[in-house]
């Protein structure tokens, strides 16, 4: 799968669409499943398309035609996440939005990390990658779109970078909001900055719901006061309570 990503002449983002299968067809007409309005683009101007793992771009008569790396290109031209696409004045590229194996570094041998040695993982529980799981081995672990993320979740409504996760030493996390386009909740509440979370609790990264357990998948939930500390907590409220009481009858 990727993803078209389009940018306007000064290159801010205009829009991002996913590209499962069949074809994406750009142009100025209200039709397309890409609109690009401008004097440069015409009605009809391009189709994207997919065959097999390969991505292919065509013409579609157009007035300015279509660059492909600077180059007005004839009939269907195959692409990758390295060529530059010109429609009129727009560039738009492509994004592979599944995760890649991370090689192992020249003549460094690579340890073996076991499941149980995560100190949590992500489940997704809603779309397409329903039932995933991303281990959790680092004390803060990047949540995005792209594959340099720990924990990258293909899908059009979660940022390149969208979210961060930064482990304590009381085992909780705080969850940071990376001013993704869609949001970051917590329990279904919009974070805005950053809140405490812990195993058991559900996450929402755009429209991909996840659910926080631990390496096990078992969550918990919020630590509950000791019996200790309830005595404590008992016993400052009594002496307060005398303090009080004293007060009121020497009046």
């Amino acid at each position: 799968m990727y993803i078209v990503v389009v940018e306007d002449e000064r290159g801010a983002l205009v829009s991002e669409h996913a590209l499962f299968d069949g074809e994406l067809r750009l142009g100025r007409g209200p039709d397309n499943d890409i609109v690009l309005p401008g004097t440069t683009v015409s009605r009809d101007h391009a189709r994207i398309f997919l065959d097999g793992l390969t991505a292919y771009v065509v013409d579609e008569a157009s007035a300015n035609g279509v660059l492909v790396n600077d180059h007005r290109i004839r009939g269907a031209t195959p692409i990758d996440e390295s060529a530059s696409v010109r429609v009129g004045a727009y560039r738009v590229y492509l994004e592979r939005a599944t995760g890649k194996l991370k090689p192992a570094q020249d003549g460094i041998g690579t340890a073996i990390v076991l499941p149980e040695h995560a100190h949590g993982k992500l489940v997704i529980i809603s779309g397409p990658q329903a039932g995933r799981e991303h281990l959790l081995f680092e004390p803060i672990t990047c949540v995005g779109r792209t594959d340099e993320n720990d924990v990258s979740l293909a899908d059009v409504s979660v940022s390149r970078h969208h979210a961060r996760l930064k482990r304590q030493d009381d085992g909780t996390y705080v969850l940071t909001d990376l001013n993704s386009s869609n949001g970051t909740f917590a329990g279904g509440r919009d974070v805005e900055q950053s809140v405490r979370v812990w195993h058991g609790q559900r996450l929402q990264f755009g429209s991909v719901e996840c659910m926080l357990v631990d390496a096990r998948g078992q969550g918990r939930r919020r630590a509950k006061l000791s019996a200790n500390a309830v005595f404590a907590i008992a016993v400052l409220g009594a002496a307060t309570l005398g303090v009080l009481l004293t007060l009121l009858l020497m009046r």
